[in-house]
Order: structure tokens, then sequence, then C-alpha cells
């Protein structure tokens, strides 16, 4: 059995490097591919501070640079929306299960900003 580099399991426990949050938030995202632009969609899985999981029917291939917007859900009491804004490199694709569920893709995070309010329109 081989062992993911970001994990170390120690008497049964999992044991990571950064630890993950279960964040259910909406995603967008976009890259280049073949110098055209591509965006996405999709829902977070899980976020660190070195990386983030997402689930979406369509996504970037391994290795492209990826730019995404995370719209965390309002805290019970607080005036404003955050948002994490993100670069970052596809580590690993993971296909749709059988079960119905979407694929994904894991970010490897280069750089992550949390900022107050909704993205300026272009």
């Amino acid at each position: 059995m081989g062992l993911d580099r970001d994990r170390a399991f120690v008497g049964g426990t999992e044991r990571r490097e950064h630890p993950r949050y279960s964040v259910r938030a909406l995603v967008d995202f976009e890259w280049m591919d073949d110098g055209m632009l591509r965006r996405g969609q999709g829902q977070t899985r899980d976020i660190s501070s070195k990386g983030i999981f997402i689930y979406s029917p369509s996504g970037p291939p391994t290795k492209a640079d990826l730019e995404v917007e995370v719209f965390l859900s309002p805290v019970a009491g607080a005036a404003t929306k955050l948002r994490i804004s993100a670069k970052g490199l596809v580590i690993r694709v993971e296909p749709a299960t059988k079960f119905g569920e979407d694929g994904g893709f894991a970010v490897l995070n280069k750089s992550l900003i949390l900022l107050n309010g909704a993205p300026s329109e272009d």
C-alpha cells in the first residue's frame, strides 16, 4: 500500500502537515488551454492553506495553472460575505464515480488571499 505525500498515518489516525477543513462553497475557476481562456464552476470539498479540492462536472487537466475564487457563505451576524482568491496548480484529477458523484481536482496553492466582499465586475 502506497503512502500519500500529504498524509502520515500514526496508530490508525491520519495526520496531515496542513489541516484540511470540510468547507462546502461555490467556486469559479479559470485556466488557459492552448491559448484559450477556459472557465468552470464547482464546489469545494475541503480547503487548507496548502490547497483546495474542487468537485466539478468539468475542469482543467493536471498541471494547469489555475485562478480560483471561492465564495464563502456569510457567518452568522456578519455584515459582509468573504471570498478566497487563489492561484494554484492542478496536481490531481479524479474521475466521477459510478455512484453519481462529480469528479474533481486537487489544487496546490501558489497564493491565497482572504478578501472582504464580492469581486469587482470586469
